[in-house]
């Protein structure tokens, strides 16, 4: 994941007292982004759940119908 590489590239970066505003606004800037990323991988976590429990279901059936328990 590219944010992750930023994350830690950023945090190894010095802070100096007359960067702090734009410090805030970057790390702000990269909370939304985490954030953002996140919720894209939670979505994707949800669907792939969803695909699962149907092909267990389709087996279920398969097996079912071909006189297997």
């Amino acid at each position: 994941m590219v944010s992750l590489q930023v994350a830690r590239e950023h945090a190894r970066q010095p802070r100096g007292a007359s960067n702090r505003h734009v410090s805030k606004r970057s790390n702000q800037s990269l909370l939304e982004r985490l954030e953002a990323e996140n919720a894209q991988l939670r979505g994707r976590v949800v669907d792939l759940m969803l695909q699962i429990q149907a092909l267990r279901d389709g087996a279920r059936c398969c097996r079912h119908l071909a006189g297997f328990r």
